[in-house]
């Protein structure tokens, strides 16, 4: 059977001469803590997407990766 497919958008630039790749859709739901909370929550759950996004073959070691997520407070944008 065929794992299933999933679209992921993202942006690449460069960040103070630092490779990186923001994840602006298709990423997994962090839910509505705090962002230490979604920031742990993504390390403990989330490590199978972290490294398919970064990682080779469409990434390396050297990239820093980020993740677009909700607005915590109603009154911020994204």
């Amino acid at each position: 059977m065929k794992p299933e497919s999933q679209r992921v958008q993202v942006v690449d630039s460069h960040t103070g001469g630092e490779p990186t790749r923001i994840v602006v859709s298709g990423g997994p739901d962090l839910g509505s803590g705090d962002m230490a909370n979604r920031r742990q929550l993504f390390n403990d759950q989330f490590n199978d997407f972290r490294s398919a996004v970064i990682n080779e073959p469409r990434g390396s070691d050297v990239w820093v990766g980020g993740i677009l997520c909700k607005p915590i407070r109603p009154e911020s944008v994204a």
